[in-house]
This record gives C-alpha cells, structure tokens and sequence, in this order.
C-alpha cells in the first residue's frame, strides 16, 4: 500500500513538472517571437506576443525589458519605464542567473541601453540593501538570544506594557468623637489583717520502752513465776492420783483373766495384760 501511494507521489510529481516546463516552454517560445518581430521592426506584433507571454505568468524579465523597449519605440515612455522597474526586480530576485538578460542584451545599445541600464543598477541596489537588512535583524535577533540565555533569570516585575492602575484618592479621615472623660480612680483597699501566729504543735509523749528479753528478771516476777508452777504441778499431781486411785479399783473387780494366775504379790498389776 505504502508503495502505491510513494508510486502515485512521484507520477503527481513527474507530471506536474512535465506541465510546468510545457508551460515554460509555450512562454518562451511567444518570447522568442516578440523578439524577432522587435528587431525586424514590427513593434506592434512584438507588442502582442510580448504581452501574452507577461499575460500568462512568466517570470522572465527579459519579457519585461523588451516590452519595455517596445513601448519606447511606441512613444509610450511611463510604460516602458513601469517595464524596466519590474523586470529589473525579476532579474535582482534571479539569484541563480537562471535567464541569460546581459546575453538577451547584447545587441541593444545606446540610449536605449543606458536606460535600461539605469534601472537594472538599481534594482540591484535595492536587492544588496534588503539583503543587508535581513542579515543585520537576523544577527540582532541571534545577539539577542545569546544575552537572554547567558543572563540569570530575573524575578517578573510586573507585566511588560501594562498600565499602570491610576491610584485612587483616599477618603479624608472622620474627625473622631471627644474622648469620654476616664472614672476616677478607686481608692485603694486598706491591706489585709495579718494572719494570727500558728500554735506550735504539743510534744509527741514518749513510746513505752519495749522489753528486753535479755534483761534480769525481777523479784516480784520470779515470785509470780514460782505460785504458778506450784498451782499447775499441783493440777497434775491430783490428776494423777485419781488416776491411780481408778486404775487400782478396777484391777480388784477384774477376774483373774490371765492364765498365769494373779500377778505376784508385791509388783503393781499391769493393767494392760491380758
């Protein structure tokens, strides 16, 4: 597809330069004629096929220079000079010297020639001038660039070419109200009755010493000591007794159970033999 289109491209192109250079040639050719018939003395024909080529866009200036030359042997001199002007801007803007003017000229001389000559130098002048011009605004343009990006950047101001908001007048001030006169002072209050003396606090009373094992006993408590060991030993010795008293009672109702006979006489009797 793509190559279709590139091959579509190029035939647009080939034809579309086949028609420039038909239409160049079909120009040239109504130059040539307008040529021949200016030096064979026919102006009016020269005229006629001078005009078409000019008629049907050609760029050529040598069209221009010998209409214009035309017009002079016609007696019509604001015209040939119109002629001279534009093809001589034509011929400056040829940069590449692609139509062959001083060739076309050579066989024009004298007065004739230095007119057109007049004109050509110029248009020349004019083209060196407005080239001159370009460079210089390029080279302007080119410095200008250069300083704004070597300089450091600058905090924005304001707006370039702004104008500047005109400033209204400010109010005149209100006169203030009088001041009201300030209440007067109150007197001050009398200072404040000092606090009474605080008591100071009573003596804490002493903590009873704590006993000493280790210490002597006293007499009173060894006497003490002696009346309770007496009551306890005595508890225990009537406990005892009783006792006793029980165990002999019931040895003499028990019959003789054991069958060694009774215990001998003099040993106490066991009361747990069986």
């Amino acid at each position: 597809m793509l190559r279709k289109v590139l091959l579509l491209v190029a035939a647009c192109a080939v034809i579309g330069t086949g028609t420039i250079w038909a239409q160049s040639a079909v120009l040239s050719h109504y130059y040539g004629l307008g040529v021949h018939a200016y030096f064979a003395g026919d102006y009016a024909k020269a005229f006629q096929h001078l005009t078409t080529a000019i008629d049907n866009g050609s760029e050529d200036p040598r069209c221009y220079y010998y209409r214009g030359l035309t017009y002079l042997r016609l007696g019509r001199e604001d015209e040939a000079k119109l002629d001279f002007e534009q093809g001589a801007k034509l011929e400056a803007a040829d940069v590449s010297g692609f139509y062959s003017v001083g060739r076309s000229l050579e066989r024009v001389q004298g007065p004739e020639r230095h007119l057109l000559q007049k004109y050509r130098l110029e248009a020349r002048l004019a083209a060196l001038q407005e080239a001159e011009r370009i460079r210089r605004e390029r080279y302007e343009q080119l410095r200008r660039e250069e300083e704004r990006v070597l300089q450091p950047a600058q905090p924005a101001v304001g707006i370039p070419g702004a104008e500047a908001a005109p400033v209204q007048p400010a109010a005149p001030a209100q006169p203030q109200p009088p001041a009201q006169p300030a209440a007067p002072a109150q007197p001050p209050m009398p200072p404040a009755q000092p606090a009474p003396p605080a008591q100071p606090p009573a003596p804490a009373q002493p903590a009873a010493p704590a006993d000493n094992p280790f210490a002597p006993e006293s007499a009173a408590d060894d006497a003490e000591g002696d009346v309770n060991l007496g009551r306890v030993l005595g508890v225990f010795g009537e406990a005892a007794k009783e006792t006793a008293e029980a165990a002999a009672d019931t040895a003499g109702n028990v019959p003789d159970a054991i069958p060694g006979g009774a215990a001998p006489e003099g040993q106490p009797a066991n009361p747990f033999a069986f």
